[in-house]
């Protein structure tokens, strides 16, 4: 029997989150079902699979009204809107804080929302301070982790009353291989790539010195933009390796770096799951990955591994994966495919 899912964002930037809920919804369309994707600021940077049906929710106008009140009203809204644009929805799923905030109050059947990192370390510092808050939104509802480890840190955090279950997140092979042929990057091969926002998580210092250190050949190419470029690009001055190192900025398309690329780097502190590691092993392009909390040691054997901010180790690493002709990257699993988490989602209707 169709069903009817909802998949609910802030925006359709280029993130992990939203690159989730496109290919999740492309894999419940692919399975015979109805996927609505409705986004709560009106950009919209990737390309959407056909068959998609995309629904601009203005949230804008609701963030005048005092925090107290805004997610109760804005839900009911957001209620409405799904009501007369879509119909009942067999399947809710909401993803990230500002819009988990809103649809924790959501009277729709089958709300759940979607954990996409570890949150005693997304959080931070901050954890204490908004641990109530938190506690309200995240046992309002039932949840969905993208990998164990989110699952048993949420646990932690917010205790055994916690109602959470594990589906990964699903890379779409197909769309990612024909994507990374649309064109080939102006860069002298081979290099060494990594695919990331410049955010504190991504630890792009580390990776920066890590590959100073390791004095290979191969070029460095980091692909995505963010508040800390900046100060990577000030990094790689004063390590004196502004011709090894090429910044390109964000890129719509960036699976070509990462099909051309000799191997693919992570240095996050923590990721929850790590969605680039999936998409360059779909490209068969190996992954050196830091075993940060959480997701990175579900995919990939112990040797792909580094301690995160170990600089000397993944230095060390870099400096292997350089000399080898033969990095025979990982097989997926097929519980990183569409049909299988499209068939798990398609499990929490009630």
């Amino acid at each position: 029997m169709k069903k009817t899912i909802v998949l609910a964002i802030f925006t359709l930037q280029g993130n992990g989150a939203e690159r989730f809920a496109l290919t999740l919804a492309k894999g419940l369309i692919d399975a015979g079902h109805e996927a609505h994707i409705v986004y709560f600021k009106n950009i919209i940077d990737l390309p959407i699979p056909e068959g998609v049906k995309l629904h601009f929710f203005d949230y804008q106008k609701y963030r005048a009204i005092p925090k107290f009140m805004r997610s109760g009203i804005a839900a009911k809204a957001f209620d409405k809107f799904v009501l007369k644009n879509i119909g009942t929805p067999d399947l809710v799923l909401s993803n990230l804080l500002p819009v988990d905030f809103i649809l924790s109050k959501s009277q729709l059947p089958n709300v759940h929302l979607v954990i996409h990192n570890t949150t005693s370390l997304e959080y931070g510092e901050r954890l204490e301070g908004m641990r109530k808050e938190l506690t309200k939104i995240y046992l309002a509802k039932p949840c969905v982790a993208v990998s164990q480890g989110v699952e048993k840190d949420f646990i932690e955090v917010f205790g055994r009353k916690s109602k959470i279950t594990t589906i990964y997140n699903p890379i779409d092979v197909k769309q990612v291989v024909s994507t990374a042929s649309e064109y080939v990057p102006d860069i002298d091969t081979p290099y060494i790539v990594n695919v990331g926002k410049f955010k504190q998580q991504k630890r792009h210092d580390v990776l920066i010195k890590a590959y100073a250190k390791a004095n290979v050949q191969e070029k460095l190419v980091l692909v995505g933009t963010g508040e800390l470029l900046e100060a990577s690009q000030r990094l790689v001055k004063e390590l004196g390796i502004e011709d090894k190192v090429v910044f390109t900025g964000f890129k719509k398309n960036p699976y070509p770096y990462m099909k051309h690329a000799k191997f693919m780097v992570l240095s996050s502190d923590f990721e929850g799951l790590g969605l680039v590691i999936l998409e360059s092993l779909a490209l068969g392009t190996p992954v050196i990955s830091t075993d940060c909390p959480s997701g990175p040691n579900e995919i990939l054997p112990s040797d792909c591994l580094v301690k995160p901010g170990d600089i000397s180790a993944l230095s060390d690493k870099i400096s292997a994966y350089s000399q080898q002709t033969d990095n025979n990257p990982v097989r997926l699993d097929r519980k990183f495919l569409p049909d299988y988490a499209a068939s798990q989602y398609l499990d929490l209707i009630i």
